[in-house]
């Protein structure tokens, strides 16, 4: 439970909820009167932040204190040859945590490791100081996916030097009965209270799901799920009342985090700087940049789930795309009325990981901009 002050508000300042710089191992950090919660990445901008919005949620529910992992740069994804960043260089989190009144930590404030760095599975990186953490976490991946036998994986135990030892998730957070993925949060918050915690962990069950990652079996034998920092493998695949909310328009973990976690003022300033360029804005000019459609094509790490399937054929085409700028257009010009400027949109920029040139040469065809003309500059500064 977050503090609260003698005026009644909550104290917001990360520090608060540290003992100080970070150590090399993190309950060295952690003040024994406050409990944390954790989770690991899934891979994938977009992914992790769907898990760090849904960890925020699931924090809330348990009056714990949410710690963000850093995004790590994938050479199956975008970010290969970049560095590690965390959530905090991304969005403003002193805005979330006022808005939902609750402090946010990320684990750059609590322990030792090489963050802001390049990723390299093979280095030494004893230089960072972080010291090997024994922790019991919960696995959630085994007990949604019956197909599967192991925690979900993720280079964040590595990367801060976590060993883990985990306890499969009891059958009953799953939303749903049938093949689908998703746990429930309600049930995932109710495993978290200390009666449910220990009620579970007396079965035969709890113990049976065990998986042990290479620790000393005196260590490995006397870990359970930690109930200090509550820590998940996977919270990807989780929904407040149904299965793939983030599907649809509005729902609990968009409405409370979603909504109220904003870019910083630097990476609102990078996408200025560069669509001014776009645009043949002068750097110094008050001219504003026009109302524009953006589209995101993606298709480099596309190409694994194409299989044999030409990526021309299993794409998108163009065309598909002009279709549903036209229906874009057509929406704007319903929901603002004819004499507003945001009925007549006629700027597209296009983003995208394609590297064919013959590909947006077809792109600019259609008179749209494209942001290719920047990809070394923007690979040199901050990876691809």
């Amino acid at each position: 439970m977050a503090r609260t002050q003698p005026s009644g508000g909550v104290i917001l300042d990360p520090s608060f909820y540290v003992n100080g710089l970070p150590t090399s191992k993190f309950r060295d950090n952690l003040k024994k009167s406050f409990k944390y919660i954790t989770a690991f990445d899934y891979g994938g901008f977009t992914n992790d932040y769907m898990v760090w919005c849904n960890m925020i949620y699931l924090a809330v529910m348990t009056r714990r204190i949410p710690i963000l992992g850093p995004l790590l740069p994938l050479e199956l994804h975008l970010g290969a040859g970049g560095n590690t960043i965390d959530f905090g260089e991304i969005f403003d989190l002193p805005r979330l945590s006022e808005a939902i009144q609750t402090p946010i930590l990320q684990w750059s404030d609590v322990k030792k490791a090489l963050y802001n760095s390049p990723l390299d599975y093979d280095r030494d990186d004893t230089e960072s100081g972080a010291e090997m953490d024994f922790i019991g976490c919960w696995s959630v991946w085994p007990t949604v996916n019956k197909n599967e036998k192991e925690p979900h994986g993720s280079g964040l135990p590595w990367f801060l030097h976590l060993g883990i030892v985990w306890t499969q998730a009891p059958s009953w957070i799953k939303l749903t009965k049938d093949g689908d993925f998703t746990a429930s949060l309600s049930a995932l918050a109710k495993m978290l209270l200390p009666e449910s915690r220990q009620r579970f962990l007396h079965t035969p069950e709890a113990r049976a799901g065990v998986t042990y990652d290479d620790i000393p079996a005196d260590i490995s034998a006397q870990l359970y799920p930690d109930d200090q920092l509550a820590c998940f493998d996977i919270l990807y695949w989780v929904g407040a009342t149904d299965r793939h909310e983030w599907e649809k328009h509005n729902h609990p973990v968009w409405e409370l985090v979603g909504t109220n976690l904003h870019f910083t003022q630097k990476v609102e300033d990078i996408a200025s700087e560069y669509l001014k360029r776009l645009f043949g804005i002068s750097g110094q000019s008050e001219t504003e940049i026009p109302p524009y459609i953006s589209i995101h094509v993606r298709h480099s790490d596309f190409l694994y789930q194409c299989g044999d399937v030409q990526l021309e054929d299993c794409a998108a085409p163009l065309s598909a795309f002009a279709r549903r700028v036209k229906q874009v257009q057509d929406e704007l010009a319903i929901l603002h009325g004819p004499d507003s400027p945001l009925s007549r949109v006629q700027h597209v920029v296009v983003t995208s990981d394609e590297r064919d040139p013959g590909w947006w040469a077809e792109v600019h065809k259609l008179g749209w901009l494209g942001t290719n003309e920047f990809d070394e500059e923007i690979g040199t500064k901050y990876g691809r």
